[in-house]
């Protein structure tokens, strides 16, 4: 739900606190060797995971490694909707621009969008390593400083900001800047930035999961500029073989797209510590993780309400990874996701790649279901639950006030309060938790309606 750290650097942490790594020599097999290991690894985790739809490619700057798909995914050209993954390429296109001399990375974004107020100076590289202190669920149409400017807080609407200025430098929008000067140079033929050009190529159709069961649902695709998720923050769509032909990119030092010194930029140059139980550095549009691993790995994930996908960078041994499903659920296979990611990665640094248990799954979603169960189960019995004709009035008016006014305000707090998410959030990325909490609550609430009226009947009845 949360978009900061939480939709890649906290399951970084999470996941990277469970690898007890030990540095040994990367992985030598080349060819057929890892294309076996990778597959004989892949097939069980994406069916313990559930996963309905899977798509993995790995590459060296020269040649695909390994090009696999796994469930109803046909082909390594399926486009996936990427979600955050999708802010490198916008970081590519900034660089791009910078390199012709058309944007100042330290510039303040009112050069670029004077009509943009937020509040204070902002300037274009804070916008690309989220320091500029704008809010985590913020739009276009909101956008404040209200966090300490100079730390990480991530924020979709940062990328949303640097997509309106390369449309305001360039004078194209977006999405005929990305194709021309990205995807075309490239030859990334099932890639796009329009949701025309998604279904043209093949778009796979998403998934959410409920209570366990994963579900084909209708992608939201952000057709206007205030989403909260807009297309240059989450919403380009590209293939695992697309997206590692665009990896192989950064491996050969830009191939004309970008500067050898814009990449590196992009990867150290003006990095921010993200503090963590394992810290990483947060760049244009990269993470660095280095510590606990034998050599650095630079990584984004990315999240929206149907799909996940991660792509890795092991720059010193000269490796990529590019990992696409088109399954959301939150808690469970998406952490999944992460762990399986990771266990690519483990495997070429010659490392003992993360397992996922057949048993892991419906454990636990069964956990989380007996939660929602209980919280579910505790506003039936509140509803239900009579106020007693022998107790005093104080007292049936204390515990009418608790069981109907309090005890649904209680639950409709959880997910803004322990999550520190607003429920429209919860709504698209968790929506079993959010009709949990919505059914709980207005059970409660309109129990509490019938009580009173019923009491108020038996009043005017007596008079």
């Amino acid at each position: 739900m949360k978009q900061k750290a939480s939709f890649f650097g906290r399951m970084v942490l999470s996941v990277l606190c469970l690898f007890g790594l030990l540095a040994r020599p990367a992985y030598a097999g080349t060819g057929d060797s890892l294309s076996a290991r990778l597959d004989a690894y892949l097939r069980p985790c994406a069916e313990n995971a559930h996963i309905p739809a899977l798509s993995v490619t790995v590459v060296d700057k020269d040649q695909v490694l390994f090009s696999q798909s796994y469930g109803g995914c046909e082909s390594g050209d399926t486009p996936f909707l990427l979600g955050s993954v999708s802010k490198s390429f916008t970081a590519v296109c900034i660089m791009q621009l910078a390199e012709q001399g058309k944007v100042d990375l330290n510039a303040d974004l009112s050069v670029y969008l004077p009509h943009m107020e937020v509040g204070g100076s902002v300037t274009v590289g804070q916008l690309l390593n989220h320091t500029g202190g704008l809010g985590e669920h913020q739009t276009l149409e909101n956008a404040r400083i209200v966090q300490e400017q100079g730390v990480h807080h991530y924020a979709n609407v940062n990328y949303s900001l640097l997509g309106e200025i390369i449309e305001a430098v360039s004078g194209q929008p977006y999405p005929a800047y990305i194709a021309e000067n990205v995807f075309e140079p490239l030859g990334l033929s099932h890639t796009a930035a329009t949701w025309e050009g998604s279904l043209e190529n093949g778009l796979i159709d998403g998934s959410t999961n409920y209570w366990g069961v994963p579900v084909q649902r209708r992608h939201r695709y952000p057709f206007s500029s205030n989403a909260w998720i807009t297309v240059p923050a989450g919403y380009l769509s590209s293939s695992t073989d697309d997206l590692g032909r665009y990896l192989q990119m950064y491996l050969n030092g830009g191939e004309r797209i970008l500067s050898e010194e814009s990449i590196q930029t992009m990867f150290y140059g003006d990095t921010v510590y993200v503090e963590g139980d394992i810290p990483f550095r947060y760049g244009y549009g990269w993470a660095e993780v280095r510590d606990p691993l034998p050599e650095p790995v630079l990584r984004h994930s990315g999240l929206i309400e149907t799909g996940t996908s991660c792509v890795f960078i092991l720059p010193e041994s000269g490796l990529a990874v590019a990992v696409t499903a088109n399954v959301n659920d939150y808690f469970v296979t998406n952490e999944m996701m992460d762990r399986l990611g990771w266990g690519i990665v483990l495997m070429l640094l010659g490392e003992p790649p993360n397992e996922i248990p057949g048993s892991e799954y419906p454990l636990s979603h069964l956990r989380i279901n007996l939660v929602m169960l209980a919280v579910l189960t505790a506003a039936v019995l509140g509803t239900l639950l009579p106020l007693g004709k022998k107790r005093g009035k104080a007292c049936r008016a204390t515990l009418f006030l608790l069981i109907h006014l309090v005890l649904p305000v209680l639950i409709l707090l959880i997910v803004p309060v322990f999550f520190a998410t607003p429920l429209w959030v919860a709504r698209d990325f968790v929506p079993d938790v959010f009709i949990t909490v919505a059914v709980s609550s207005a059970l409660l609430f309109a129990g509490g309606l019938i009580k009173a009226v019923r009491s108020l009947h038996r009043f005017f009845s007596s008079k």
